[in-house]
């Protein structure tokens, strides 16, 4: 069974022209121990899907499921690390960690033992006092994910979570949370990455989702059977990348959105 399963999902909003369709038709699954990432051009409706996945919203057609159970409401067992941090600045780094163990009642003798553990596992000790203001994008970066871990979730949902970080940062935080997914010892169980940057999705995932231009629909699950540490100036990597960026960039090219109903098959 699939730990995630997303089937024939529309998502469309009304706005003052009418409905506006963001994505129509989406399907695949997520299995245990995948690491995903989906990309596509900006607008195809790439973070609005990760909301889908979540229940932070809700699609306007079709279905998602995680382990057999629709998807009703927001889903617990998955947590999110996004672009902008989303860090409580009048928080320190070690009540941000324990934000969400309250928010889901842990007992408070368990809340400082688990805030403890991730912020070591994501190399804050030392700063477990300090403020976000005090902090470097990149260690702001890895208090967003040592939230996100703290709750162990099953799936970890991540939105464009490098782009606001220099190259040097991104790409060593990049190696971390690829050591943490492949530790058995800690969650998740599976990984699901939206980016613009074709190259960091063909690093880091097993398998790139293709969106094309809006309504965004699927393009092409593409398998990345590449050898760990890839290495990007190899003739396999260049060729997968020149690849995703041809179906992007040719087989995404699309007339202007049109209303929902209109792009529906007859």
């Amino acid at each position: 069974m699939a730990l995630i399963r997303i089937e024939h999902v529309d998502k469309s909003f009304a706005s003052r022209h009418g409905t506006i369709a963001i994505m129509q038709d989406i399907t695949f699954d997520v299995k245990d121990a995948d690491f995903v990432a989906i990309v596509g051009p900006s607008g195809c409706g790439k973070s609005t899907l990760l909301r889908l996945i979540q229940g932070l919203d809700r699609p306007t057609a079709g279905s998602i499921s995680f382990r057999g159970q629709p998807v009703a409401g927001v889903c617990t067992q998955m947590a999110m690390v996004f672009q902008s941090f989303a860090l409580y600045p009048w928080l320190t780094v070690s009540q941000n960690v324990a934000f969400g163990l309250e928010a889901l009642d842990w007992p408070k003798e368990k809340i400082g033992s688990q805030v403890e553990r991730y912020v070591s596992v994501t190399g804050l000790d030392g700063f477990q006092e300090a403020y976000p203001r005090e902090l470097s994008g990149g260690m702001r970066q890895r208090v967003g994910l040592a939230r996100a871990l703290a709750v162990e979730p099953a799936v970890l949902l991540m939105d464009e979570p490098f782009s606001a970080l220099d190259a040097l940062t991104a790409e060593s935080l990049r190696e971390e949370i690829l050591q943490l997914w492949r530790d058995p010892a800690l969650p998740p169980e599976a990984v699901i990455l939206v980016t613009h940057n074709i190259e960091e999705a063909i690093q880091l995932a097993d398998r790139v989702i293709v969106l094309s231009r809006r309504p965004g629909h699927v393009l092409e699950a593409i398998d990345v059977d590449l050898p760990r540490p890839r290495d990007r100036k190899s003739t396999p990597f260049y060729d997968l990348t020149d690849r995703i960026y041809s179906l992007i960039t040719q087989g995404g090219m699309a007339g202007p959105p049109v209303p929902a109903a209109e792009t529906k098959s007859p």
